[in-house]
């Protein structure tokens, strides 16, 4: 046997030899013997290479080496990121537990009052559990006594951790745990591959501890193809039947081919919305098909994972939620829907298959449109060459310190503020903690009623003297009721049970958003990939359903955003593209085709994809963006900033720009993806206007630029839906509590803009979804010549890469978030109308208006004044329309623009009138003005959800067509 092995006892070298391991594996060999010293180990290697039995093996042979007097109480504990990896790992120690005479249990939010007052009377020697159920037990008086006798504390998959705010918290959780067993205890993190491992380190084992990291190489081979499916014939019959495109079907008959090929398949896509949908359309094509994710209920989620390991169940389409090491037995392929779009994501979700250090694991990435394709060779060729995105560490997270400072009063009945301090700042996210901060804290905690905080006084003979030694912070009347109810960092939206009449059985949970917003009896929605009428509501917050067939049902708003695209991604794609136009210059389309087709690992068609793209933006005389050319284009009363920079860089330079141009022209709205960034306006550009605003670009430095982003902040918070998580985790308003984004800004933001929940909210922004910082960088370099700003101008059409944008990512209707897939459900485009704002003014007297939701307006809206019907829908009109209504009633003299304003209001104003609430909501629509308006309300209609096709029909012809962009 192995020297590794060697080293273990003699009852777990007879165990290893009878399940059969003679030899340990690569992790096992480098990583094991360090642990049995007890050093502190980072272990990074890859899913399947058996890293979890090199930590675990050796601290079992610890605790097995002390003698029975001294195994009191708790002596290791296994912390995993998901329930679920508890339910594995025990499964998996069952076996060593009964050799070795060891007690292994589990301990979560869903452990019974019973196991719970088992394990406090008998604790088990290894305690498996979550970071947040550590929160649970650390204060408990009963818990305690038992934790002061860990000494290991081995944490599986670190790398969720250590992103989020449940790392900043678990961080100083490890903090307490080691003020409370009084010595230092053996740290071991285990981790795929990532991209900073000496930051991770530092996360695992705090300030001023030596750890050793280990990096295992991947030494199986990963094949990676990218597909993009090209719809045949059959493809656009089948479009018409599933209420989708025809590349949307082309693309789900390739994943039928593929389920149809293998035994074992696991679909990866980025967000729940994406996994119901595409559950939905192959449940559709009578595909058995199963869909997972964090919003399923737990019995269903382990139901779907044993039918698939026992060989039942072909296929599961899921989330991240599987990327992660639950044991669901061998996967023959991974296909990732879409761009992974990020190198770790990729090497994470392709890891799944193959399991085994030995066995090769093979995915495929099925693309969606041209830059979905370059995106995935982008991320692709980063993984082949080492360059994963590193992790990023909340550092310094208020909410997270509010919450740890009581849970340190818990522990201790009181503490000083400077011990606090001390023991907070051993916790790496946390080392540059200033005490100002932590005051400030502490003090707003005292108005909530959370901790109370006391000048200690210096004593002598008995008597008080005047000066103070420090603050104290001692127990409130809400400190613990404040402590418990924000165990979880996660934001916490109150979540409905759904429950399936027909068996009994529960479903999943839904938003809170989709239940208060959306939700009525006869709604049909989809969840698991099924569709389901709401047949009404218990009084325990129950969503009672039953199945039905309708293809289209409206899919639930589920927590979570996309997947970001990182900087370092969007920038490798200017890159191709550049290398791409240079490639089309010299050996033209077919050359260029010809030569990368041997380079990247794409199918053919899809390179000629990308290719023709290339091709096109160059005979569109465009420059090709790149991560040191920017490109200003300007089409009609649209901008276009095309910014190789990922998302929250260009969502930063976004609200920069926005600033500047309002100061120019109207701005109606904005968008930014990780490509571009897209602004409407109220006038059209004209060259001069164009140039003008470019040199306002270049000449801005970067203080500017903050200044702009401040300016901002004063006049529109746009993070409020961000600050009432934060405020809840401070607990100023009750977790779970739905508060629509417009009341909190009007009602709960004016409170909170001079407290921590306003500097904790910025702090959390700028880290996740703006980078400020970096926009500030292109800015610099566009002020210096480091960087360039071309232009250009068309009133014809939009240049082939500004599409991607203004058609909102129409390509791939089966996956985007609701808001935008228009095409693929009526349901939807009635409710998102419905919830519109809309002004309407009245032609007749000039003395009327409303304002409010398309849905809150009459069947035949009327003026309230003088009862006329001729009222004009103003989100359709100039934004000085006001002025020129006021020159009429004022009988002041009109110009020619003015007129023809008027004469457009007037137009808006008769549909209204003949055609009522109808006129204002096919007013609504992008794209669709009074003439073509006109046209789709003199038509007949058997059914309401015939007229609503033909405005979805409309608004396609609007955003993919050259017709569209002629004004009517």
């Amino acid at each position: 046997m192995s020297s590794s092995f060697s080293a273990l006892n003699k009852v777990l070298r007879d165990a290893l030899a009878e399940m059969g391991f003679r030899a340990p594996t690569e992790p096992q060999r480098l990583a094991m013997e360090p642990i049995l010293r007890g050093e502190n180990v980072l272990l990074i290697a890859p899913s399947g290479s058996g890293k979890t039995e090199a930590a675990l093996l050796p601290v079992l042979n610890n605790l097995m080496a002390r003698p029975q007097n001294q195994r009191p109480g708790i002596g290791a504990l296994y912390i995993t990121p998901l329930r679920a990896l508890n339910r594995d790992l025990l499964r998996r120690l069952s076996f060593w537990a009964s050799r070795l005479g060891l007690k292994v249990e589990v301990r979560h939010g869903d452990t019974s009052e019973a196991e719970r007052r088992r394990q406090i009377l008998k604790p088990p020697n290894l305690l498996i559990t979550t970071p947040e159920t550590l929160q649970a037990i650390l204060p408990a008086k009963r818990m305690r006594r038992h934790l002061r006798s860990v000494r290991h504390v081995i944490v599986d998959e670190i790398h969720e951790l250590a992103e989020d705010k449940r790392g900043a918290q678990f961080a100083i959780a490890m903090e307490r745990l080691e003020a409370l067993t009084g010595f230092p205890f053996q740290r071991i993190g285990l981790s795929a591959t990532v991209g900073s491992p000496r930051e991770m380190a530092r996360f695992l084992i705090g300030i001023g501890r030596k750890v050793r990291i280990i990096m295992v190489p991947v030494p199986k081979e990963f094949r990676y193809k990218i597909e993009f499916p090209y719809p045949s014939g059959e493809d656009y019959v089948l479009a018409q039947g599933l209420y989708t495109t025809p590349e949307a079907a082309a693309r789900l008959t390739r994943l039928r081919e593929l389920m149809s090929s293998h035994s074992s398949m696991l679909i990866f896509v980025n967000s729940r919305t994406n996994a119901e949908m595409l559950g939905h359309r192959l449940r559709m094509l009578g595909e058995a098909v199963e869909v997972h994710h964090g919003s399923l209920s737990r019995e269903e989620r382990e139901r779907i994972e044993g039918g698939f390991k026992e060989g039942n169940l072909r296929a599961i389409i899921c989330t991240s939620t599987l990327e992660l090491g639950i044991d669901i037995g061998s996967v023959d392929l991974v296909v990732q829907y879409m761009s992974p779009r990020g190198a770790t994501t990729l090497l994470q979700r392709i890891g799944r298959s193959g399991h085994g250090p030995a066995r090769a694991s093979e995915g495929i990435i099925l693309t969606a449109f041209p830059e979905d394709i370059l995106e995935s060779i982008a991320v692709v060729e980063r993984a082949r060459k080492g360059r994963f995105e590193p992790v990023g560490i909340h550092f310094n997270a208020q909410d997270v310190l509010a919450h740890q400072l009581a849970g340190l009063v818990l522990d201790n009945g009181s503490i000083r503020v400077r011990d606090a301090l001390r023991l907070i700042r051993r916790a790496y996210p946390y080392k540059d903690l200033e005490e100002t901060i932590l005051l400030k804290v502490a003090k707003y905690m005292e108005r909530l009623g959370e901790i109370k905080i006391e000048i200690e006084k210096e004593k002598e003979t008995g008597i008080e003297r005047n000066s103070s030694k420090g603050e104290i912070l001692r127990r409130a009347w809400r400190t613990r009721s404040y402590y418990y109810e924000n165990l979880s960092m996660i934001p916490d939206e109150r979540r409905y049970p759904v429950l399936d009449l027909s068996t009994g059985n529960l479903v999943a949970t839904l938003g809170d958003e989709f239940v208060q917003t959306r939700a009525r009896v006869g709604l049909n929605f989809i969840c698991k990939g099924r569709v389901w009428r709401i047949e009404g509501f218990s009084d325990k917050g129950e969503v009672l359903v039953n199945p039905v067939e309708d293809p289209t049902a409206a899919i639930p708003g589920w927590d979570g955003e996309l997947l970001p695209l990182p900087r370092d991604v969007a920038q490798d794609v200017g890159s191709l593209r550049a290398s791409l136009a240079k490639l089309v210059k010299l050996k033209g389309v077919d050359g260029a085709v010809k030569r990368v087709s041997a380079l990247w690992p794409a199918d053919r068609l899809a390179i000629r994809k990308v290719v023709e793209e290339t091709a096109a933006q160059m005979d569109f005389k465009a420059p090709i963006p790149t991560k040191d050319l920017f490109l200003l284009e300007a089409f009609r009363n649209y901008l276009i900033l095309h910014s190789c920079q990922g998302e929250r860089i260009n969502r930063a330079m976004g609200y920069i720009l926005a600033s500047l141009l309002a100061r120019r022209v109207g701005l109606k709205a904005w968008w930014a993806d990780g490509y571009r960034i897209l602004f409407e306006t109220f006038e059209d550009f004209t060259d001069e206007s164009l140039e003008s605003f470019r040199k306002d670009i270049i000449a801005l430095t970067p203080e500017e630029a903050e200044n702009l982003f401040s300016e901002l902040l004063k006049k529109e918070f746009p993070f409020a839906y961000y600050m009432k998580f934060v405020a809840e985790r401070f607990g100023a308003l009750p977790r779970g509590l739905f508060i629509s984004e417009r009341r909190f800004s009007e009602y709960h933001l004016p409170r909170f803009l001079e407290t921590p929940i306003y500097e904790e909210t910025l702090r959390y922004v700028l880290k996740e979804k703006v980078d400020l910082e970096g926009a500030k960088e292109i800015i610099r370099r566009l002020h210096c010549g480091n960087a360039s700003l071309q232009k250009i101008l068309d009133f014809e059409a939009p240049s082939p890469l500004a599409l991607g944008i203004l058609s909102k990512f129409s390509q791939a209707p089966e996956l985007v978030a609701p808001e935008s897939s228009l095409k693929d459900s009526v349901a939807h485009m009635k409710a998102a109308i419905a919830k519109e704002y809309v002004e309407l003014f009245c032609i007749a007297c000039l003395g009327w208006s409303f304002h409010g939701r398309v849905g809150d307006l009459p069947e035949e809206p009327r003026c309230q004044a003088c009862g006329s019907g001729l009222l004009a829908v103003m989100n359709k009109l100039s934004p000085n329309i006001k002025e020129i209504l006021e020159k009429k009633r004022s009988g002041m003299e009109m110009t020619d623009g003015d007129r023809e304003i008027l004469a457009r209001a007037r137009r808006t104003a008769d549909l209204v009138l003949s055609y009522g609430k109808k006129g204002v909501i096919a007013l609504m629509v992008t794209g669709i003005g009074p003439q073509t308006a006109s046209r789709i309300l003199a038509l007949a209609y058997d059914r309401e959800e015939e007229f609503y096709r033909s405005l979805i029909e409309a608004k396609l012809r609007y955003l993919t067509t050259r017709e569209y962009w002629e004004r009517e």
